[in-house]
């Protein structure tokens, strides 16, 4: 009886992991800067007498398989880089700076394997080159739109420099919530990355899925209002100009994305610059 016993316990051992994602999964908010401009500037049909707040988030995510920044927010050079920015877009965009993620980290005593990026806006990786030896992971066609002269005037040249070590990776043809591509990253239905192309060729979003049900989708700037989503409203034509590759694609992905929160009513979708969006969401994983 014994030996089958034991025999048991250790079928057991194999066949199931010895950690709980509510355990070792763990995401912390790293806020990079802050900025406050006019609704209106956010969505279509916005106020223009009522702030909106935003804010530069990088996520560091921890798993008992490796540890990854998704996007990298603002970095120790930002006001230095957004010289290359054009006028009028510099003009409107008068954030404030903080900590940049690079410093975070060092502060907490963490380190990140690696970065994979949402996708190439400066905002989202101006602190690449504060990682210079840290492998950073991008889909084929954002790096191919990154290094594309003139690709977005969110892009110029002072973010990236030669020590940027490109990794490319492709999603699989596997389905993920109506989402034709995805890439389960570390294989056990925790963070899976599906291809949301629009605001840039290459972007993706990341779905962060926890043992005790509570699921967050992290959607880079397919909108940067909540109410994008809520109301199937675009940007304000003007900062589509500025920041959609293809305006079309994104509408695309935004009625996309009301018709995944009316199938998840608890599903928590996070654009990375909504600054109540993303306090939900750290609020969420503080509890977790």
């Amino acid at each position: 009886m014994r030996k089958y016993l034991m025999i048991l316990m250790a079928i057991t051992a194999i066949s199931f992991p010895s950690w709980s994602r509510d355990e070792k999964l763990n995401v912390k908010v790293l806020y990079t800067g802050t900025i406050s401009p006019p609704e209106a500037e956010t969505i279509k049909g916005g106020s223009w007498f009522k702030k909106f707040s935003m804010v530069h988030p990088a996520f560091f995510i921890q798993h008992p398989k490796g540890t990854f920044l998704f996007d990298t927010g603002l970095g120790h050079s930002i006001k230095t880089q957004v010289k290359d920015m054009v006028w009028w877009a510099r003009s409107a965009t008068k954030f404030i700076q903080k900590e940049s993620a690079a410093d975070q980290l060092k502060a907490l005593g963490l380190k990140a394997d690696r970065i994979i990026l949402s996708h190439a806006h400066f905002d989202h990786s101006s602190g690449l080159i504060d990682f210079p030896s840290v492998p950073v992971e991008v889909l084929q066609e954002e790096l191919d739109f990154l290094k594309t002269k003139n690709a977005s005037p969110a892009i110029f040249p002072s973010l990236f420099n030669e020590q940027i070590v490109w990794q490319t990776y492709t999603l699989e043809n596997k389905s993920y919530e109506g989402y034709a591509k995805s890439r389960d990253i570390f294989g056990d239905g925790s963070l899976i990355l599906v291809g949301m192309p629009g605001h840039s060729p290459g972007s993706v979003g990341l779905f962060i899925n926890l043992a005790s049900g509570k699921r967050a989708f992290l959607v880079g700037d397919t909108v940067w209002n909540s109410d994008g989503i809520t109301k199937g409203l675009p940007k304000f034509w003007i900062s589509s100009k500025f920041a959609d590759n293809k305006p079309d694609e994104v509408m695309t992905r935004i009625l996309e994305l009301q018709a995944l929160q009316k199938k998840y009513p608890d599903l928590l979708i996070v654009p990375s610059h909504d600054a109540k969006a993303v306090g939900a969401f750290e609020e969420m994983m503080n509890r977790n």
